[in-house]
């Protein structure tokens, strides 16, 4: 859908995507599938829709990705009051699709631990009334609940842990407290006052990037794990 932004064809699902996508869909094919005159339950029925649900969360959290990269692309001046309107408007278009994949992202990974407390009847609830994908993952290794699954999660989650601690940082910066960018702003603005020159972000632009590509691999592989490991 993005990319006809940039006038590009629909994307074509490869990779990780189309890993976790053929995961999903495999998993769903086991709810769905009855027995000649009988329907699915009421269980396998929600099953199903939450399996739809994850579809369009990965597609969504990979369309606001690769469009925060695009217009992160064309972002090549280091201060803001040096930019044409034109580059000045693709900063903030990259904003703006940077954070809602920021934020799509932790959702991804919160649905799927909500999804696995179900489906596994892990009972996180009981240690946190709002508990978070990490929660699920500490709650199944400390009570040692699907230790197979847990090791492979725990593993992606040790790997990924220095880009995904940045990305969590963010992330709660931009819910739990005033706008990072504008509280920059506004900081910037003061220093100015006093012979500053109005500094953008443009040089962190790549390293977030960066980032936020390596958080999407392992939400992708996480994805991935938890349903292979539903269907095998």
């Amino acid at each position: 859908m993005l990319r006809a932004i940039f006038g590009e064809p629909p994307r074509q699902d490869t990779g990780l995507l189309l890993e976790a996508n053929e995961a999903i869909r495999g998993y769903l094919r086991t709810v769905t599938r009855t027995k000649k005159g009988t329907a699915p339950t009421p269980q396998e029925r929600r099953y199903a829709i939450w399996c739809q649900s994850f579809l369009r969360a990965l597609d969504e959290m990979e369309q606001s990705q690769y469009a925060a990269a695009r217009y992160g692309e064309r972002v090549t001046t280091a201060f803001i009051d040096r930019m044409e309107r034109e580059e000045l408007d693709d900063y903030h278009r990259h904003l703006y699709y940077y954070n809602n994949a920021l934020i799509r992202l932790f959702a991804v990974l919160d649905k799927l631990g909500h999804f696995m407390n179900e489906r596994f009847a892990l009972k996180t609830e009981k240690i946190k009334s709002r508990f978070s994908y990490f929660t699920v993952l500490r709650n199944m290794h400390q009570h040692k609940l699907f230790t197979d699954l847990e090791a492979k999660l725990y593993e992606l989650k040790t790997s990924y842990k220095e880009p995904l601690t940045h990305l969590r940082n963010q992330r709660n910066m931009e819910i739990h407290t005033i706008n990072a960018d504008l509280l920059d702003d506004l900081m910037k603005a003061e220093e100015a006052k006093y012979g500053e020159r109005l500094r953008s972000e443009t040089e962190d632009i790549r390293g977030n990037l960066a980032d936020l590509g390596q958080g999407c691999d392992m939400a992708f592989r996480s994805v991935t794990t938890v349903f292979r490991y539903l269907v095998r």
